[in-house]
C-alpha cells in the first residue's frame, strides 16, 4: 500500500503522483480511458471500511481509490487510535468482526497477534485499528490491478467546478476532480459549553479527555469531568492510573446517569418477543411503555434485559423513521440520556473500578447543571445548581476536562471542510441536531432538499436518517452496500 504524503513545501515524486491523479480526472474519458476516480474523505472505522469493501467488489482496474486522512495511519480515528493507556473497548471481541459471515474474524486476528483472548473479553482498541489497517493491507494485496493509495493531507474544501465535477481541495493547494466523493466523517470534537468559555486557551482546560497522561505532577489534586457516558469513564480510568492520582474527582452531567454494563455471566437466552414493541411505532409513549415491561418480564424470568436491546436494533432505523419530527424531539428531550446509557454499555470491570473510585470517596457523581466558572488564585471556582434544586454550590478545581462527547451539531463545526459543505450548501443540517440528511442510497441531501449525486455520505451522523449507526454490525453493513453500488458501472446503478 502507498502512502502519498503532500507536505506544504517541496515537489516530491509522491505530489507529482497526486498531480498526475488531478490531470488524468480532470479530463472527459472515452471508453477504454483510465479507470473512475473515488476519493474517500476520513480513514477512521467508516472510511477504511468503505475501502476495504470497494476492493474487495470492484472489478480489476475499473477505479482509482484513494483514502484520504491528516492522521498518519489508517483505520485510528478518534476511536482506534494509539494512545498512552489501554482503554477498552466497550464490546467484546467476539462481536466486533467486519466480516458478519466470519464473526470470529477480530477474535483469530487478535489471536494471531499472540493476545490469548476469547469472544467474551474486551481489548484494547489499539488492537482494534491494527485489525483495520491489517484487513485493508489484505484487500489491497488482493487486489493487486486496482490502484489504492492512501493520502496524508487534510481537505480544506469541497465544491463543483464549472463543469459540474467536484473538487476536492487539500491543505497543500492541490486538487483532486474524483467522479466519486465519500465523506467518511467521523465523530467531531465536544462542543465547549458556553459556561466554559472563560478558562479556555488556559491551562485549567482540557478538551481533549484522552490527553489527561501528562497530569504527572502534584499541582492536579482535583478534576471536574462535564459528562457522565462513556467518554467519563475512559477519562476516570485515566485519572486513577496517574501516580500520584487526583484526591478528589467530581463528575457534573444533566441526569447523574452512568452508563450499564455489560453482561458479566452468561443468562437463558429467552428470545424475548419484540413485536410487542415495535406494534408501538405510531406511538413513542406506548413504544417506550413496551420496551419497558418487556426488558422486566424477561428479567424476571432469568433472562437478561440486554436481549430486548440487542433484538431491537435491527428494528431501530424503521422505528426511528416512524415517529415524526415532534415525537423525535420528545424523545431526545425526555428520554434519550436514559435510553444511551441502557444502549452503549461499558464493559463490566471499568464500571466497577470507577464504583470503587465512589466507594472511597475519590470520585463523585452528580446531577445538575453548570452555572459559572472563574480563575481564583490558581484554581477554578466552579459554581453549579444541583437538578431540581435552587440554591448553587461550588468546588475548586485544579482542571475541567470535557467529557460531553462528540458534538453532531454541524453549523457548530469549525472543520473548514465541514462549514464549506454547508456554506456550497451540498449538505442539510438535521433539524434535531443529529447529523446531516442522508438519502436511503447513501447521498447526502443538499439544502435544496435533493440528493446530490456521486456524493456520499457514511458515519455517525446517519443517526439524523438511522438512530442506530455507530457500532460496527451497523456501520460495516451500510460499507458493503454503498461499496457495491461504488463498484458498479456508471451506466447501471450509478446511472
Amino acid at each position: 500500500m502507498r502512502d502519498i504524503r503532500t507536505g506544504r513545501q517541496g515537489t516530491s515524486s509522491a505530489a507529482a503522483a497526486v498531480t498526475d491523479i488531478v490531470a488524468e480526472a480532470t479530463h472527459e474519458r472515452p471508453a477504454g480511458a483510465p479507470p473512475r476516480l473515488i476519493a474517500i474523505i476520513g480513514a477512521g472505522l467508516s472510511g477504511t471500511t468503505v475501502a476495504i469493501q470497494l476492493l474487495r467488489r470492484v472489478a480489476p482496474g475499473s477505479v482509482r481509490i484513494l483514502l484520504i486522512d491528516s492522521r498518519d495511519e489508517a483505520g485510528a480515528g478518534v476511536a482506534y487510535a494509539t494512545r498512552d493507556y489501554p482503554y477498552p473497548l466497550n464490546v467484546a471481541a467476539g462481536q466486533m468482526s467486519l466480516d458478519p459471515t466470519h464473526p470470529h474474524d477480530f477474535l483469530e486476528f487478535a489471536r494471531g497477534q499472540r493476545i490469548d483472548a476469547t469472544a467474551a473479553d474486551f481489548l484494547p482498541r489499539q488492537v482494534y485499528g491494527d485489525y483495520l489497517r491489517a484487513r485493508l493491507a489484505e484487500a489491497h494485496a488482493a487486489q493487486p490491478r486496482t490502484e489504492f493509495e492512501l493520502l496524508h493531507a487534510r481537505v480544506l474544501q469541497l465544491r463543483r467546478n464549472v463543469t459540474g465535477r467536484f473538487e476536492v481541495w487539500l491543505d497543500d493547494g492541490r486538487a483532486l476532480a474524483p467522479d466519486h466523493v465519500v465523506l467518511a466523517l467521523g465523530n467531531a470534537p465536544p462542543a465547549t459549553p458556553p459556561e466554559l468559555e472563560p478558562i479556555v486557551g488556559t491551562p485549567f482546560h482540557v478538551h481533549d479527555p484522552w490527553s489527561l497522561g501528562h497530569f504527572t505532577n502534584r499541582d492536579v489534586e482535583s478534576v471536574l469531568l462535564i459528562g457522565s457516558g462513556l467518554t467519563m469513564i475512559d477519562a476516570a480510568l485515566r485519572l486513577a492510573a496517574i501516580r500520584p492520582r487526583p484526591r478528589h474527582i467530581y463528575v457534573l452531567s444533566r441526569h447523574g446517569l452512568l452508563p450499564r454494563s455489560q453482561a458479566s455471566t452468561v443468562r437463558p437466552a429467552l428470545q424475548p418477543d419484540i413485536a410487542r414493541i415495535t406494534s408501538q411505532h405510531s406511538s413513542l409513549r406506548a413504544l417506550l411503555g413496551e420496551t419497558r415491561v418487556l426488558a422486566s418480564e424477561v428479567e424476571a424470568g432469568g433472562g437478561d434485559w440486554r436481549e430486548v436491546i440487542t433484538r431491537l436494533r435491527p428494528q431501530s432505523a424503521s422505528l426511528w423513521r416512524g415517529l415524526d419530527q415532534q415525537q423525535r424531539a420528545r424523545f431526545l428531550r425526555h428520554a434519550r440520556a436514559y435510553w444511551e446509557v441502557h444502549r452503549h454499555r461499558v464493559p463490566a470491570a471499568p464500571l466497577a473500578a470507577v464504583q470503587t473510585l465512589q466507594r472511597m470517596g475519590v470520585l463523585e457523581v452528580h446531577a445538575g447543571h453548570l452555572e459559572e466558572l472563574r480563575v481564583v488564585d490558581g484554581v477554578v471556582e466552579v459554581s453549579w445548581r444541583p437538578r431540581g434544586a435552587r440554591r448553587r454550590r461550588a468546588w475548586l478545581v485544579d482542571r475541567v476536562v470535557n467529557c460531553t462527547g462528540p458534538d453532531s451539531r454541524i453549523e457548530r463545526q469549525s472543520d473548514p471542510l465541514v462549514r464549506s459543505l454547508l456554506a456550497n450548501g451540498l449538505v442539510r443540517a438535521d433539524p434535531h441536531g443529529l447529523g446531516i440528511d442522508v438519502a436511503d442510497d447513501g447521498r447526502v441531501i443538499a439544502r435544496d432538499g435533493r440528493p446530490v449525486d456521486s456524493l456520499w455520505y457514511l458515519g455517525p451522523w446517519l443517526r439524523a436518517r438511522d438512530w442506530e449507526c455507530t457500532a460496527v454490525p451497523e456501520l460495516r453493513e451500510h460499507a458493503a452496500r454503498l461499496a457495491q453500488l461504488l463498484a458498479a458501472e456508471p451506466a447501471s446503478a450509478l446511472a
